[in-house]
């Protein structure tokens, strides 16, 4: 008889080596849990990401954003929060992240640090220890910098940068066998589009003129999360005066031109030089064919906000017409809207809600000399806000909204015809009468432009000279529009002493 061999019994106290570390393993999880539940993770709160950090910052950027390591609590951020020089603004919450809203634009020229000393998150009491990591972040607000089309020595006829933030000394961006027309500068302040003629063929009396970029030699650096990062942020600009080439003027003659608020989009009125029926505006996309925006002949234009659509003057009042990019094949571009009673758009608001249109009022027998600013709402609303004895210049909108600058002209009284020009400030949400800036030389020529950040105007002045006619002397006036920050606060801008500028130049305009 044979006898099969039974397996032998596990001996309950014998443990092999991986239960070994697996009660190890268990015994430090349950310690280490006691600890955290008796003491609290008391791991150090630290600001993880600021969103300004080392950028430079520009009108169209309206808050930064803190993201916190843990949640915090909100009273204790707010009232350690410092930035030199002050900002104001609102507070937000979102989680982990805290957004600060500006009140008004950031001054341009400046740099600014923030600074969050101390703070505590959410989760400890009064009694524990604040452990949180002192925070300092930096960032700085674009340069102060002018353009301008000289009108004396080697700056005659070209186009010339002024960077106040880096001594104020003329710079010339344009060749000399190059005579500037008009220009437009690109929504960051790297680059200008103009229009220009060849000397040569302007000695000649030719004087169809091409497009250009030119390179300013600034850096944009803005935040990304502005339309600016859509917008060819170059790393590295190119250096001051690069020029490219745009649209040329072989077929068709370019006249007006208007750039979008996002810098992809140009609209030039051209006309066909050997059939002048062969009229209307074309429009210029980044990576795209020049192509014609088939729509009836019309005058004045303006790119909308929203930089999809045009605002052209077309027989007797105002179209808006849509640039259709995604059925550029289309034979005929309706428009989407028409303003009969208002022949000109001077600007439009940043958030597309409101337009400074003129009326010629022609329809009224009693009126038909005056013209009157108009404020229409994107509701179809208008409120005459202006009556002008001579005649509405320009208009523009502040940053905030709240103040619509405008260029006016009143008829002086006597036998001869004289206009006097000035400047005055329409507060849009009183009811408070204009206030009148600065009087101008009457019969002068007059141009404005409003500086990004709101703080200062820019007019330009040209009058004839002694020598005759046909020469002008122009003067450029830099206009503070505020004496206080409780003024800039409430938008009530106040009469200032104007500081003319040792610069003589046509059309001075504020790089944005």
């Amino acid at each position: 008889m044979s006898f099969e061999r039974l397996p032998s019994r596990r001996n309950p106290h014998q443990r092999f080596p991986l239960d070994k570390v697996a009660v190890s393993l268990m015994a430090g999880l349950i310690i280490a849990a006691a600890l955290l539940v008796g003491l609290g993770d008391h791991a150090t709160a630290k600001v993880q990401k600021f969103s300004w950090q080392a950028y430079t910052i520009g009108a169209e950027n309206t808050a930064f954003v803190m993201t916190f390591s843990r949640p915090m609590d909100p009273q204790s951020v707010e009232a350690n929060l410092q930035i030199t020089p002050y900002l104001p603004g609102r507070v937000s919450w979102a989680g982990r992240r805290m957004a600060y809203t500006l009140d008004v634009p950031v001054p341009y020229g400046e740099a600014y640090e923030v600074r969050l000393p101390e703070a505590r998150d959410r989760f400890s009491s009064d009694e524990d220890t604040i452990q949180f990591e002192p925070f300092i972040g930096e960032f700085q607000s674009r340069d102060r910098a002018i353009a301008y089309i000289g009108t004396q020595g080697d700056e005659a006829n070209r186009l010339v940068l002024v960077n106040f933030s880096q001594g104020g000394e003329p710079v010339l961006l344009t060749p000399q066998d190059l005579q500037v027309l008009d220009f437009e500068p690109y929504p960051l302040g790297d680059r200008i589009l103009f229009s220009a003629v060849k000397t040569t063929a302007a000695l000649s009396g030719q004087v169809a003129a091409n497009l250009y970029s030119v390179a300013t030699g600034l850096s944009p650096n803005s935040p990304i999360e502005s339309f600016a990062e859509e917008a060819q942020i170059s790393a590295k600009p190119d250096e001051a005066g690069i020029i490219k080439s745009i649209l040329e003027s072989d077929q068709y003659q370019n006249l007006a031109f208007d750039l979008s608020p996002d810098g992809k989009t140009v609209v030039v009125q051209r006309v066909n030089q050997t059939d002048p029926s062969d009229f209307g505006p074309w429009v210029v996309m980044e990576g795209a064919a020049p192509r014609r925006l088939d729509t009836e002949p019309g005058g004045e234009f303006l790119i909308g906000p929203d930089s999809q659509t045009l605002l052209m003057l077309q027989g007797q009042g105002t179209a808006v017409i849509p640039f259709d990019q995604a059925n550029p094949d289309e034979t005929i571009t309706e428009p989407l809207d028409f303003l009969p009673e208002f022949g000109r758009v001077f600007d439009l608001s940043r958030d597309g809600s409101a337009a400074a249109m003129v009326n010629f009022n022609q329809n009224d027998p009693d009126r038909r000399f005056i013209e009157t600013l108009v404020l229409v709402t994107s509701q179809g609303e208008d409120t005459e806000i202006l009556d002008a004895t001579g005649s509405v210049i320009n208009a523009q909108f502040d940053p905030t909204n709240r103040i619509l600058y405008a260029l006016v002209s009143e008829l002086l009284p006597g036998e001869d015809y004289q206009e006097q020009p000035y400047l005055t400030a329409i507060a849009l949400d009183e009811e408070i009468s204009p206030l009148k800036l600065l009087s101008l030389p009457p019969q002068s020529r007059v141009s404005m432009d409003i500086s990004p950040d709101g703080l200062a105007a820019l007019v330009a002045i040209s009058l004839p000279t002694p020598n005759g006619p046909t020469t002008e002397s122009t003067q450029i006036v830099l206009l503070p529009l505020f004496e206080t920050t409780d003024q800039r606060m409430t938008g009530t801008p106040s009469q200032t002493i104007p500081q003319v500028l040792p610069f003589s130049g046509r059309l001075p305009t504020w790089l944005p």
